[in-house]
Order: C-alpha cells, then structure tokens, then sequence
C-alpha cells in the first residue's frame, strides 16, 4: 500500500493523483478510525465536508466508506462548504473529530485532508504525528457502501448554514443595516461565496456584485490566494475606475480574506488585523490582548501597546495561533497570511467571519478604507516596508534548516538575537526590524519575511540570505554525493 503522508500546519496535502489518490485517502480514514475505535470515541459521529476542488466530492465519498465499514457515523454535507463550517459543527456538535476535504490555497493540482479535534480545533502536531503513526499500521481497510450506510443509520446527509451563519452575524453590530457600502467581491472560484453571498444579504449591504462565482475546479488556472499579486491588476482597477468603496476575495476555500482599497490599492492581511484590532478595542469596547504568528508585522505589536495591551507570537500554524488565544485569554488571533479570529467564534480563521467584521468596521468609522489603515498607521508611527520572497530548493528542504540552526549567516547589517519557531529562524534587529525564513509545509521551498525602516535595507539582506542558502545548497548536494 502506498503510504507516503505526511501532516503539515495545514494539514495533508498533495498532486492529485500521485499522493492524493483513492488509496491514500481510505490509509488515512482507516488510521482515523482506529485511533477512534482504540480511544472508546465511536459514539460520537464526524463530520465530513469538502470544496469543489477537482475529485473532493468523491474523496468525501471514500473517506466515508472507511469511517462507515467501522461502525463510526458520518454527517455528510450535501454541498460544498467553506472550510470554517465544518470546524464550527465540530466544536457545535461537541465531535471528538470533523474532517474536511481541501488542499486550501494551493494550486488547482492539489487536494488534500483537514481534521479537526474536539471544539473544532485544527489537529496538534502530537494528533497528526499519532496519525501518521497509524497510518503505516494499517493492513486492511474497511469499507462499506453508502446504500448500506444509510440502512445502517451510519451516515446521514446534512448542512448547517444557517446556524453557522447566524453565529456570525450575533458579533455584528445590527445598526449597519442602513449602508450605502459598494463592494466588489472575488469569489476566485471557491467556496467562500457559500458564507459571503448570504451573509452579505443578512447585513443588508447596500451593493454586493460577485466575480468568479461558477464552479472551475482549475480556478481560472491561478492561484486562488487572495495575495497581492493575485489582486493587483484588473480587479484592483475595477474596484478603483468603477467606484467601489473595497474590494474582497477569498480563497479556495474560504479562511483567507484579502481587501483591495477605494483607490485600488492591496491592504495586507497585517493591516486587517491590527485595524480590525483596533476597531474592536476603541469603538465596540471589547478588552484583551492578540496573538500573531512569527511572520506578521510589528504593526500589531505597536497598535496592542498604544491601546495597553500585549501582543504574544507564536509559531507558524492556524492551531498555534488559537492555543495562544486560550493561554492569554486573547481576543483576537492572526497571520500575515490573511486569517483571523475572535474570542468566542471558532478555533481557526475564518473569511465569512473577517471579511463580515470588515464590511462593519468600514460602515461604521464612515471612512474610505485607504484612510482608515493611513490614519492607524500614523497614530503609532509606523513607517517600516515590508517585503516577502520564495526560494526554492534543489536538495533535502530539513538537511538545509539543520544546517542554517548549526550555522547561522554573518550577514552585513548585524542582527541582536536570533528565535527559532519550529521550521523558522527569526533574525531581530534593532528598531523592532526583523528577517525570518520559514521553510514551507506544502512545498521544498524557504519563504522570506522581512520588515525593515529602510526598502533598500530589506532588499540587501534578502539577497544575502538567498546567497547563504544557495551555498548551504552546494555543501549539502557535495556531501551527498561524495556518499554515494
């Protein structure tokens, strides 16, 4: 049996049709259940969604068919769901486990498994290491047919849109109904559209007109990430030369939101959050500090000290993020990546949630976007650039990281200490600057944060760093093959 799985922060994924085959997603449900079955957890149903990614519907299916010929009972949604759903019926539903079918932001080629542990929490690193554990135990799956699943009650269909919308709309203040709000939403062929649409009508947003709405499961042949790069160009000159007040996208499957301004300009994931932060703190009188991971901007960091407050870091990761919100009692959690979320919603980010708390902030400050993010960023002086950057790699992606922990760069502007946060390493340099290289659970590649005062500065030091692991590259290539 094939058995190459491995679980990353978001977790398994991998090319439809090599790592993300039939038999890899039944090893994967087999393990589940008899991690269920060992742990006396059979009682309780799962949940399984899935987006419209190509082959999702049918990987539900099968995974069905395992938890099914296990006696374990499914609730199967009878549609595409974003992602957040499924985690809210989990922890509503008070499931040891949910499962969703999705490969997130990545490339239409992907596909992959979420699971979800009590509450709706994403799965921890000791879960999905047990998991894997299982997986290469498995010497025979068990699987019956959904006719039969149904005459068994072991699988029943389901859907809970409603309730999970209406739980979003009780964190939103109910007197922004009368709007004059245009917005311009990019569905970029997912499923946040399922969250958006309606919940866009439950607020009464005066103007709501979507794009890339239908079905594509080759999403247009883009990336469907709300990034910069996906939203500059003619969606962003939409927004500007057709007088939208924003512009909004998600992602495949709807945890990520990104935000284009009145003057189509990007606003990133670091300025929703520390706005939205802001918003909450100042003009709805909630209280409580914020967690972000290693990779979001100091911006956060100086707006929760202007208000009284700490931000806490954590690594990278949606569950660090909300394990950091439980420990500090946090209100708000988030990443430079574009998800967020709130004390008393779910364990994990959610862009129906973000982008409706948004909509609010923008209606209610009675400001263009543009202003709102200029007049945040002046109350605590902030003036850094920030920059990112992808360097892929030739040889073993951990040998490098090892050999970057053992030998760190004597890099030209002197950095005062060094973090390292699981599979990153966090250069911090004076005036709060800071360089961190992260190695990507999806693919063998570094990604390259910096937030520096000075643009050539940032620019400098990431050339550098590219040169450092270029030759670590080389070494580690040489030494390979004089073992061979």
């Amino acid at each position: 049996m094939s058995k190459k799985i491995q679980f990353g922060t978001g977790g398994f994924r991998g090319v439809i049709g090599d790592d993300f085959n039939k038999e890899n997603i039944q090893l994967v449900a087999q393990a589940l259940s008899n991690i269920i079955i060992e742990k006396g957890q059979e009682r309780r149903p799962i949940i399984v969604g899935y987006d419209n990614r190509f082959m999702s519907d049918f990987a539900a299916k099968w995974f069905t068919e395992v938890l099914n010929g296990n006696g374990i009972k499914v609730f199967l949604y009878t549609h595409v769901v974003p992602t957040p759903a499924v985690m809210s019926t989990t922890k509503d539903m008070c499931n040891y486990y949910g499962v969703m079918i999705t490969a997130s932001h990545n490339p239409y080629y992907f596909n992959g498994i979420k699971v979800f542990t009590k509450d709706g929490y994403d799965a921890d690193v000791a879960f999905t290491s047990l998991l894997e554990k299982k997986i290469q135990e498995v010497t025979n799956v068990k699987i019956i047919h959904d006719r039969l699943a149904r005459k068994k009650d072991l699988l029943e269909d389901y859907t809970n849109l409603g309730s999970y919308l209406s739980h979003i709309k009780s964190f939103i203040d109910p007197t922004i109904n009368k709007n004059k709000l245009k917005v311009l939403y990019n569905n970029m062929n997912g499923v946040g559209v399922i969250g958006l649409k309606p919940m866009s009508q439950k607020l009464n947003i005066f103007q709501f007109t979507i794009i890339n709405e239908d079905h594509d499961a080759f999403f247009g042949f883009n990336l469907p990430n709300p990034t910069k790069e996906a939203l500059s160009g003619e969606f962003s000159e939409t927004v500007y030369n057709q007088g939208y007040n924003l512009g909004m996208a998600t992602d495949s499957d709807g945890d990520r939101l990104g935000i284009i301004d009145e003057k189509g300009n990007y606003v990133s994931a670091n300025e929703i959050l520390a706005s939205l932060y802001w918003y909450l703190i100042t003009e709805r009188g909630y209280k409580g500090d914020i967690v972000k991971n290693c990779a979001t901007s100091v911006l956060v960091d100086m707006v929760a000290e202007s208000l009284g407050y700490e931000c806490h870091e954590v690594d990278v990761g949606f569950k660090n993020i909300t394990a950091g919100m439980k420990e500090f009692d946090a209100l708000l959690g988030g990443e430079s990546s574009g998800g967020l979320t709130m004390r008393g919603y779910i364990y994990g980010k959610d862009a129906t949630f973000s982008g409706a708390l948004f909509l609010e902030m923008v209606i209610k400050l009675n400001k263009p976007v543009s202003r709102i993010i200029s007049d945040l960023k002046k109350s605590v002086d902030y003036d850094y650039y920030c920059s990112e950057d992808l360097i892929t790699l030739d040889v073993d992606a951990q040998e490098v990281l090892n050999y970057m922990r053992e030998n760190l760069p004597a890099l030209t502007k002197k950095y005062l200490d060094v973090k390292m946060f699981g599979r990153n390493i966090k250069f911090l340099f004076e005036n709060r600057e800071w360089l961190l290289l992260r190695l990507s659970g999806t693919e063998p590649a570094f990604r390259v944060f910096s937030e520096f005062k000075d643009e050539r500065t940032a620019n400098e030091l990431v050339k550098e760093v590219k040169e450092y692991i270029s030759n670590i590259q080389d070494i580690i290539a040489t030494k390979n093959g004089d073992k061979q």
